[in-house]
């Protein structure tokens, strides 16, 4: 098996922190988004992190989720996440 390796131009707390500017800026605090409104909905469209690979963006999220930012939950394929 081949080896998979990422490149990015910007690190994972930078993403985390775009994301959280996009929820600040866009008054989603206490709102809960699927993770795929959160990449592919047109409210999204003009972000950097509109169509992110949904790993980064677990990867991202899970920084939010530590600085106590945001919450993940539900299963694999339907989970949403609640920002603060």
């Amino acid at each position: 098996t081949g080896s998979v390796f990422w490149v990015w131009w910007r690190d994972v707390e930078e993403w985390a922190g775009l994301i959280a500017e996009w929820v600040d800026e866009t008054a989603q605090k206490n709102t809960v988004l699927t993770l795929y409104e959160l990449t592919e909905s047109e409210a999204t469209i003009s972000q950097d992190f509109h169509g992110m690979d949904p790993e980064l963006l677990q990867r991202a999220l899970s920084v939010l989720v530590k600085r106590g930012k945001a919450q993940v939950f539900g299963q694999e394929d339907q989970q949403g996440v609640k920002f603060f």
